[in-house]
């Protein structure tokens, strides 16, 4: 095992020139790319764009609710839904089940009288409606903030920039951009990319404000497409072929003050960008990376959709907080939001 560059496989070493210091950050490393909110916070900051979101924020969102309309933003979690090909399916499956209880369990003896039902789930906590943390994404060994990379391990899991930092996180107002419904059609086109131009059209169609602290819901309609699906050759092109975010959208992100992006698809990002990026994945690497903006994948945005069409308004209140996971990179969520 070894490397010559960040993320790259070689049969050598060639280490890198840069230190880290006591607190796990990188000195003398990678330069975050413009724009970038690096020390904007504080040199010790862990949540990047959702100190956007204050009390003031918090409360105006809440004034939102005026209906008590309740939507649920979350795929189901089972080996059906849509994943990441290098991702395995959930597994769900019983520790105590009815059936063991009604013919009779050995377990049965150590609480005699009681009948009880216990469950278990393993599954990557990114294979499923999302939040991707800033450990998620490295570039050239250094994560947000200046943090190392190397500060995730195995064995401990993220000594800084946990997913457990977000625990408060991702309470406020939040927009629904549906750029599907906008443009016409059921579904974004295959690889078609969003850049400030589409962004700003569709707030415009919409007739919608952007707030800064705002979390960002984008609408392709290609979630979709998954359930028509066979074969694993068909399933590993829908994701190359998804609809998504380009580096000319991350400036209207940062401009707007926008906290966090979530998106009906795998990467939020176009799969296959039609310019050459300056680098690869540059939406996860400029978000995650140089401006602490987390990015939401998989979210079932079609219900919500309809109703915003329905009655005009495309801002709601949104509770999205990640599982209290200490060391995680990612966490699977049950977004709502409440009209």
């Amino acid at each position: 095992m070894g490397r010559t560059q960040p993320g790259d496989y070689a049969a050598g070493w060639t280490p890198p020139s840069y230190t880290v210091d006591e607190h796990g950050k990188v000195r003398g490393g990678y330069e975050p790319h413009e724009p970038n909110n690096w020390g904007r916070w504080g040199d010790d900051d862990q949540i990047g764009t959702q100190n956007l979101i204050g009390p003031e924020q918090i409360v105006a969102a809440a004034r939102l609710v005026t209906e008590g309309k309740v939507f649920s933003l979350a795929l189901e979690i089972d080996a059906a839904g849509p994943r990441s090909p290098h991702r395995p399916a959930p597994l769900h499956w019983f520790i105590m089940a009815g059936s063991d209880l009604i013919v009779g369990s050995p377990a049965q003896a150590e609480v005699p009288g009681i009948q009880f039902n216990d469950d278990m789930l393993q599954m990557p906590l990114q294979g499923s409606t999302q939040w991707d943390g800033f450990g998620h994404f490295c570039a050239e060994d250094s994560m947000y903030n200046g943090y190392w990379g190397g500060d995730i391990t195995a064995a401990g899991g993220a000594r800084n920039l946990g997913m457990e930092h977000m625990r408060k996180a991702f309470v406020g107002r939040c927009v629904l951009l549906d750029l599907a419904r906008t443009q016409g059609v059921d579904c974004l086109p295959d690889a078609t990319g969003i850049g400030r131009a589409e962004l700003e059209a569709c707030v415009e169609a919409q007739g919608c404000e952007i707030h800064s602290g705002d979390i960002v819901l984008l609408r392709t309609g290609y979630l979709d497409k998954w359930w028509g699906i066979e074969g694993e050759a068909a399933k590993l092109e829908y994701f190359y072929a998804t609809p998504g975010l380009t580096e000319a959208s991350v400036g209207w992100f940062h401009d707007n003050g926008i906290s966090a992006v979530a998106a009906d698809t795998i990467a939020v990002e176009v799969g296959r960008p039609t310019a050459e990026p300056s680098r690869l994945m540059p939406v996860h690497h400029a978000c995650l990376v140089d401006l602490g903006l987390p990015l939401g994948e998989f979210w079932v945005l079609d219900e919500l959709a309809e109703d915003c069409a329905a009655d005009g308004r495309y801002e709601f209140m949104l509770a999205s907080q990640p599982l209290v996971i200490p060391g995680a990179v990612g966490s699977p969520i049950n977004p709502i939001a409440l009209k």
